[in-house]
């Protein structure tokens, strides 16, 4: 009988044609397949019952958006969908089941109930005919099917049939997908810059990432930053709205700048001017390039907190952990080398070497949250022991992306 291991619960972002963020994939920790946990029906509906937890951990992991979890046919003929909203979730039908009478009985079922279907990796068979009318949304992978695909594109076309483009990996091959009429993407091509040569900044970033270099010095002119700050409307909003948000349950309103740097002390506003200034410069990105940022920071330095070693060694560079993770993907949102970008930061050898190389505890830590990421469960067990870090990723990755929602509501 299979343990129902909910604690792993990872996201991959399923993104509409403008970069914004429609929903995520779910990553289960029960199986490579990352379905939804395989058990026994009678066991599952009572431990599903004690563990009313299981909703709320999905919508903070996937931060209100839809929750798209890929469900084994049993599980969707014993009906298991029920247990989660129909306004929350896409039921996804794996590739490897069987299309049976029971199969498509269980998804009209759904569907009466408001439920919405995809089917994953449709490879265009003639055994997936019966099971069409049923689906409303068809995921092709692209790294099995190709991109000469258009033909076969136009008949979904032609019956108002959204499709989603799986494993798109490269800005060419997002690209190429945006120009066969493909509805969705899903894949890792965002976090990817698309280096051209002699490429330079907009003085807009430009001029942001100066501030950002100032505020990552090992010193701090509060009064120069301030006086920066308040020259800068959208900088003092951004800010003011940040440290007013619930992230901070501060008692009384903070209407001033001054005020706001006296109350985050250099510690709070190293980082969360960090965090401002690198969300201001992924503006024009893919929105889930500054999502991941901020959850990526929350997580390693509350993964720093599970610090289990001796002399406790990486507790003291929770700071420097976050910092990692918020900067991590500023060649993605700057479309530069990271090798040029920390050039014009004043970093320390610590987190240049984990930041380029990942190399370092910070450059495994790192390591751990790419392969959280990707559910790359056995991986992040064994780095976290070689780490000495109490595994309670799970827990942790859940409250990063609670922390993550609080601030992007906050500024809204």
């Amino acid at each position: 009988m299979t343990n129902v291991a909910y604690s792993y619960i990872a996201r991959q972002p399923i993104l509409d044609r403008h970069l914004q963020v429609y929903g995520y994939e779910l990553l289960f920790r029960d199986s490579e397949q990352n379905t939804f946990p395989n058990i026994d029906p009678d066991e599952a509906t009572s431990r599903l019952l004690l563990q009313q937890h299981l909703l709320g951990d999905i919508n903070t992991v996937c931060l209100g958006k839809k929750a798209f979890i890929n469900f084994h046919a049993r599980a969707l003929i014993e009906n298991f969908p029920s247990f989660l909203s129909a306004d929350d979730i896409w039921i996804e039908l794996l590739e490897t089941v069987d299309v049976t009478d029971e199969l498509i009985d269980a998804c009209q079922k759904s569907i009466n109930k408001g439920y919405r279907i995809a089917l994953d990796d449709y490879d265009f068979s003639e055994r997936w005919q019966r099971i069409l009318p049923n689906v409303s949304l068809v995921k092709i992978d692209i790294s099995q099917q190709g991109l000469a695909i258009a033909d076969k594109l136009h008949w979904f076309k032609q019956r108002g049939l959204p499709t989603l483009a799986e494993r798109v990996e490269t800005r060419a091959e997002f690209e190429a997908c945006m120009a066969l009429g493909f509805d969705f993407f899903q894949g890792y091509f965002f976090e990817r810059p698309k280096l051209l040569q002699a490429r330079s900044l907009h003085p807009s970033k430009l001029a942001t990432m100066s501030l950002l270099a100032e505020v990552l010095k090992p010193e701090l002119d509060f009064s120069a930053l301030a006086k920066v700050i308040q020259r800068d409307v959208s900088l003092t909003y951004s800010l003011l709205k940040l440290v007013n948000s619930a992230a901070f349950n501060f008692a009384g309103q903070i209407s001033h700048v001054q005020h706001a740097l006296t109350y985050l002390g250099e510690r709070q506003l190293r980082r969360y001017l960090t965090l401002v200034l690198t969300a201001n410069m992924a503006a024009e990105q893919a929105e889930e390039l500054i999502i991941k940022a901020i959850t990526r920071a929350r997580f390693l330095e509350l993964l720093c907190s599970q610090d289990s070693s001796p002399l406790k060694r990486h507790a003291k560079h929770a700071d420097a952990a976050f910092m990692v993770g918020m900067l991590s993907l500023l060649d993605a949102i700057l479309q530069l080398p990271m090798a040029d970008i920390l050039q014009q930061l004043p970093l320390s050898s610590a987190l240049n070497a984990a930041l380029l190389k990942r190399q370092g505890d910070l450059g495994e830590l790192l390591i751990v949250a790419e392969d959280y990421e990707h559910g790359h469960w056995l991986a992040v067990d064994q780095r976290l022991a070689a780490l000495a870090i109490d595994n309670d990723a799970g827990q942790r990755y859940i409250d990063a992306s609670q922390w993550c929602r609080m601030l992007l509501l906050a500024q809204h």
